[in-house]
């Protein structure tokens, strides 16, 4: 009667498990596409479903059922509902928590044990980029392995198991859907031995060399026919793989050191993983990280076998290291560097050792105090987990949010071209949470521009380009929590003038201490005539002086013009304060949000410039105050008004008060 009782307390558990990975990877269903999934949505774009399963020399992988499966989210219209592929993305992730749970009852581990295993999974934190990035195949092709896998287990149950009633159907179910993730993903080719390691290992009543020798030259009782047949679709699926056309040049025979160093944070991540995180710079010691991984990977073997679980904490060993080989033997290191997302596959293994070897066993006497560790280290091990994915979040949140805002941007302007100025390419923190490999977001490269992304997502677009200014907004960023790679060539304010020509608006990214990103437009070109409001030393004139209220302060644009070259000291002041007084709130600084100093401006062309003045707590009384000025002395340039030369109050144009709120 008890033990029927608490049958309900792991299904318990797993709901809220299941609510918690929920809430952690909620954020991830407004974050769009970013990276290079234009490129990688494109393809599905003006072809019929069926020609989706075809090969293409325009992509590096032959993944035919991904292919069609990015052409059921196309709408009509050619945009994608990008929405939608972040819930499924997670749907894929939460379903594989319960095959984690599945698989551990079958490999006849208790309750605790396969709820610990599944918690285990569930919060990887190898695993945020997997899940929260709608393209990768890592999650779906896991959901099909594994769903294998427990076919497979059902078709051929551990001794002590009860035998099942049709073992045929479930193993025809297993290689269906085994036959599914390899077309989803081809790394799938290599975790086809897992069937075999599940006779070897856990099947067999292997005691000693003897008893291997004998199971070997009895091959019937291992299950090889049925355990065969999953590297023979393997290997018959990789050899077409290897002979489709195909984009070359970045899978092949790699075999880099420093591929295994990365890796290998995976088997011992709650020893790596660190609150206060490692320098950017940070290199870790190959030699420390190898003995490490090694001694870990020992006693955790050697917990499981004291707990009587050693096969199954080997089991997940050998599935994980099978699981990983492709990405150890097959990119090069500057690709998976960038891609946290290859841990996805042997996560569930990983899970296996560490989950064996530390619930304590609940038929097994052990000391309340060793119970107590175990309870204590597992406990720690999740909140680790849930930081680092929190941490992951928040560092998605503002790039997304931002290649979101410039994609709206673009798509409403429609036509025409939009330089940005600044924006980022990838983005990392300050403190980076493990010691190998990059560790942030690869946002919007270089290589795809940022008008492909409204195709995909709104329709129509705008041009673009993209250029940097480090000097711009440099303060703001280094005192920021992140470390920023920019798009886009270097240039100079003289070049920044010339390509002002052919854009319709210039926007500037702005990296904030508190870790915003801020898109804000700069300003541009503008043709025809205006009257002077007033002259600044004979030599500026502004035009226009409007304001515009928003949530958190003032957009004010000012129209300048010039007609003779400036010197490279003046700038501009924009003030609001009370009359004769100083100013509560300002915005002085270089035109186009610092990034065309005056003496950069082309002569007789009107001027546009934007600005930002946050609000202060009282507008009442307050009058704004525009001018220019030199900044190596303060001094302010004199100012007049152009139809009477009559000189203006304090060398500043005055603009309406601003009322009160």
């Amino acid at each position: 009667m008890r033990e029927k009782s608490q049958n309900w307390q792991p299904f318990l558990a797993l709901g809220l498990l299941l609510l918690l990975t929920l809430g952690l990877y909620r954020t991830a269903v407004s974050f769009g596409f970013f990276w290079d999934d234009p490129v990688w949505y494109g393809h599905a774009w003006g072809k019929q479903w069926w020609q989706t399963l075809l090969p293409t020399t325009d992509f590096q992988f032959y993944r035919p059922l991904s292919t069609l499966y990015v052409w059921l989210f196309m709408r009509a219209d050619g945009t994608f509902a990008a929405a939608w592929l972040h819930r499924f993305q997670i749907g894929y992730h939460l379903v594989n928590i319960l095959l984690a749970y599945g698989i551990s009852r079958r490999l006849t581990l208790g309750r605790g044990t396969a709820v610990t295993v599944a918690a285990l999974f569930a919060l990887y934190p190898f695993s945020y980029q997997a899940v929260a990035w709608a393209a990768p195949n890592q999650p779906m092709a896991g959901m099909w392995q594994n769903g294998a896998w427990l076919a497979y287990f059902l078709a051929r149950p551990l001794p002590g198991l009860p035998a099942p009633k049709r073992p045929r159907l479930w193993l025809a179910i297993s290689l269906a859907l085994y036959l599914l993730a390899l077309t989803v993903q081809e790394s799938s080719v290599t975790v086809a031995v897992v069937p075999l390691l599940y006779e070897f290992i856990l099947r067999l009543p292997i005691s000693n060399w003897r008893s291997l020798l004998a199971a070997i030259k009895t091959p019937h009782r291992m299950g090889w026919g049925a355990a065969a047949l999953f590297p023979l679709a393997g290997v018959f699926y990789f050899i077409i793989w290897t002979f489709v056309p195909r984009q070359s040049g970045i899978t092949g025979l790699i075999l880099d050191g420093r591929n295994l160093f990365y890796l290998l944070q995976g088997w011992i991540y709650p020893l790596l993983g660190r609150s206060g995180g490692y320098p950017y710079d940070y290199e870790a010691s190959p030699v420390a990280l190898l003995l490490l991984a090694v001694g870990v990977t020992a006693v955790l073997l050697a917990l499981a076998a004291w707990r009587q679980r050693g096969r199954a904490a080997f089991f997940g060993l050998v599935w994980a290291a099978a699981s990983i080989l492709p990405a150890l033997a097959g990119l090069r290191f500057a690709y998976i560097a960038l891609a946290p997302r290859l841990f996805y596959a042997p996560a569930l293994g990983v899970a296996l050792l560490w989950g064996t070897a530390l619930w304590p066993a609940a038929r097994r006497r052990e000391a309340v105090w060793v119970k107590a560790i175990s309870l204590v280290v597992l406990l720690l091990i999740g909140l680790q987990s849930v930081w680092l994915l929190r941490g992951f979040a928040q560092l998605y949140q503002p790039g997304a949010a931002h290649l979101q805002e410039a994609t709206t941007v673009l798509h409403e302007q429609g036509d025409g071209r939009l330089l940005f100025l600044n924006f980022p390419d990838r983005y990392t923190g300050q403190q980076e949470p493990y010691p190998v490999g990059y560790w942030g977001l690869t946002l919007a490269p270089v290589v795809v521009g940022l008008d492909a992304f409204p195709p995909t997502l709104l329709g129509r677009s705008a041009a673009s380009l993209s250029r940097s200014m480090p000097w711009v907004g440099q303060a703001e960023r280094e005192a920021g929590p992140y470390v920023v790679d920019m798009r886009g060539v270097i240039i100079q304010p003289d070049e920044l003038a010339a390509l002002a020509e052919d854009v319709r608006e210039i926007y500037v990214s702005r990296y904030l201490v508190d870790g915003r990103f801020q898109l804000q437009p700069a300003g541009h070109y503008k043709t025809g005539m205006l009257p002077c409001q007033a002259l600044f030393a004979d030599a500026i004139c502004l035009h226009e002086a409007s304001v515009t209220e928003q949530a958190d302060g003032y957009e004010i644009t000012l129209v300048w013009s010039t007609a003779a070259p400036l010197p490279p000291e003046w700038t501009i002041f924009t003030h609001l304060g009370p009359p004769g007084q100083p100013p509560v709130a300002q915005a002085d600084g270089d035109t186009w949000r610092g990034s065309l100093p005056l003496s950069a401006w082309p002569a007789n062309r009107l001027i546009v410039d934007r600005r930002s003045v946050p609000a202060p707590k009282d507008t009442a009384g307050l009058v704004w105050r525009i001018g220019v000025y030199n900044w190596m002395t303060g001094e302010r340039v004199t100012a007049v008004e152009p139809q009477t030369g009559r000189p203006l109050p304090d060398d500043s144009f005055v603009l309406t008060p601003v009322s009160g709120k």
